[in-house]
């Protein structure tokens, strides 16, 4: 065999030293690099917390017709850490427990009442039951929940926790409610602006814009954040897809008028403006005067749900036959329309009230024997609460007076039993 030359074994030698000087001066520029830019941080040489935990259902005794299942959380091993908001007992490392709902909404429950090691505690996450609370605010604790609790939705529920010294997912746990509703609110909460709270079905703020002045309070039933309409004040909320209905749609919410006087005629007093997506165009009767997705008033001691029909082109009335708003105390109000030619119905503090319908835009005029087939007629006007939106005419303004409470908006018709808890819970 012919053995290599010192010639070629030197040569190779020479590129392995340059091989190494060009590795070793990318090291060393990478080094510089990490130094100036920050990516030097003793966080990149931190090992992320570790805990094993699992996530489940917890079926709870139900204080209504509507059954209550809430998620429950246990941590069985891993190292010492502590929950965002815990406030007794911490040591460890700080970790984010977020829970994602079956609609795609992100909830981080308050862990105010948590205290010391979590593990080996079945934690309870479950949606609070403070009248003072939308359905985007949720508790986690390690007793079991009693009351009557909003429903949680129904499907799967994801349950994350993460390491917020390094900011990275440490465990992601999944398990599936089958008591309980449909689906959340597409909006819900209280309006009246920053010091309340008004979310979309994924848990974002909804912008809400005020004209004239607004007081908030807790004065409403069982403390519920209440809102004040002094009579020439409203709120202007944004065209949105989620807030357009052309098919089933639910509209719930808590009110406190300052007046109920008895309905006296298209020119006299009694209409009030609780909320709606429509527009008046021009003084005067007639569908082409008025184009509403939906409308909901308060007509003296009456209610009052108009709408276009997509189908036909006219403009539709319902109304209560009987008398029941009342002035000076608090009311709960749900309209629920039971989808594409479905029927519409008013429930008055959880009860159904008979109703009249009129083919027109003036209660009474073109009445109807039987009730019409709802086909709400989609548009792009903004919703408004406390004043009808009105184009040529501000004489139809009709400011509501008094105050607002909880209110929702669903996409589907809410039950006579959800009504029901809706009413015994003081939440819509």
């Amino acid at each position: 065999m012919r053995s290599s030359s010192p010639k070629s074994t030197e040569g190779m030698s020479e590129i392995a030293a340059e091989i190494l000087i060009v590795i070793l001066v990318i090291v060393m520029a990478m080094a510089v690099y990490a130094v100036f830019s920050g990516f030097l941080n003793p966080l990149f040489f931190q090992k992320s917390v570790y805990i094993a935990g699992n996530a489940a259902v917890a079926s709870l005794p139900s204080s209504s017709s509507v059954p209550d299942q809430v998620l429950a959380f246990t941590a069985q091993a891993g190292d010492p850490f502590f929950l965002t908001g815990q406030s007794n007992g911490i040591s460890g490392t700080q970790v984010t427990l977020r829970a994602i709902s079956p609609d795609g909404a992100t909830v981080i429950p308050d862990a105010s009442s948590l205290s010391g090691s979590l593990y080996g505690k079945p934690l309870y996450i479950y949606p609070n039951g403070s009248t003072s609370a939308t359905q985007c605010n949720y508790v986690i604790s390690s007793t079991v929940p009693t009351g009557n609790l909003r429903a949680m939705a129904v499907g799967c529920w994801t349950v994350q926790l993460t390491d917020e010294n390094v900011h990275v997912l440490v465990g992601s746990y999944s398990t599936s409610i089958n008591q309980g509703t449909t689906s959340l609110p597409v909006a819900g909460g209280f309006v009246g602006g920053s010091t309340s709270q008004f979310y979309d079905v994924n848990c974002d703020p909804i912008p809400q814009t005020i004209t004239g002045n607004l007081v908030t309070s807790s004065t409403g039933p069982g403390n519920m954040t209440a809102t004040y309409f002094n009579g020439a004040s409203s709120i202007t909320i944004p065209d949105s897809t989620e807030l357009n209905f052309t098919g089933a749609m639910s509209i719930s919410m808590w009110f406190n008028p300052s007046e109920a006087v008895p309905y006296s005629g298209p020119n006299g007093v009694g209409w009030q403006q609780l909320i709606g997506k429509g527009v008046t165009n021009s003084a005067g009767s007639g569908s082409s005067n008025e184009n509403d997705n939906y409308q909901l008033f308060q007509l003296g001691n009456e209610l009052l749900f108009e709408w276009n029909d997509a189908t036909t082109g006219q403009h539709y009335q319902a109304i209560t036959t009987t008398t029941p708003v009342q002035a000076n105390q608090w009311n709960y109000v749900t309209v629920t329309v039971s989808g594409t030619g479905g029927q519409v119905a008013i429930y008055y503090n959880g009860v159904s009230q008979p109703l009249t319908y009129d083919n027109s835009n003036v209660p009474g005029q073109n009445p109807l024997g039987t009730a019409p087939p709802v086909n709400l007629e989609s548009n792009n006007n903004n919703i408004n609460i406390g004043e009808q939106n009105y184009a040529t005419d501000s004489s139809d303004a009709f400011y509501f007076s008094g105050s607002m409470g909880s209110t929702a908006l669903y996409n589907r018709p809410l039950t006579p039993q959800e009504i029901a808890a809706n009413y015994a819970g003081n939440t819509a």
